[in-house]
């Protein structure tokens, strides 16, 4: 008996063939890191959590247009991305709400590495914050998500050196804007 989890291209397989199990485990599987996505991208729970609804209600309806040989992970984030943009467009948003969630903290031992913990965390997520659009993007894309240059690429509609480009360019900014607390 074969235990191990099925690949997302198997259960996009399945799932394109009428088992909404498989679909119910990708949405297990990515359901977090697109919330975590939408969140740093509106910096607002309540639509952040209205835009991850919405990517795997499209996830649902247009599994069927992922083409073969594009990553499934790399498809998702580009749905994400698309309804984050949808939402900054119809709002016409700047983002204001501060990101508190999900913040995985280890505890540190004394009160006083807390409070340094919590200005930096607090000065790195003002300066992510202060990025274009389109860098925050794709820095979030590879630093907090993990997605590869090529993931990124399909995700954003780009090329592999135009996401290279931005993420050299965003990781200079963020140094500028850091350069006074480090």
């Amino acid at each position: 008996m074969n235990t191990a989890p099925l690949s997302d291209e198997e259960l996009v397989s399945q799932f394109r063939n009428g088992h909404l199990h498989a679909g119910s485990i990708l949405y297990s599987r990515y359901k977090n890191a697109i919330y975590s996505f939408c969140l740093r991208m509106l910096e607002d729970s309540d639509g952040a959590k209205d835009t991850t609804q919405e990517t795997f209600l499209k996830m649902m309806t247009k599994i069927q247009s992922l083409e073969q040989g594009i990553a499934f992970k790399s498809w998702l984030f580009s749905v994400a991305r698309n309804e984050v943009l949808m939402v900054v467009r119809r709002k016409k948003i700047v983002p204001m709400e501060k990101y508190d969630d999900e913040v995985n903290v280890t505890e540190p031992s004394t009160p006083l590495t807390l409070a340094i913990q919590s200005e930096i965390h607090e000065k790195i997520e003002q300066a992510i914050q202060k990025l274009k659009i389109a860098y925050r993007e794709t820095y979030m894309l590879r630093e907090i998500e993990g997605l590869s240059y090529e993931e990124i690429a399909q995700a954003t509609g780009s090329t592999i050196s135009a996401v290279k480009s931005k993420l050299f360019k965003s990781r200079v900014a963020l140094n500028e804007i850091l350069a006074p607390f480090i």
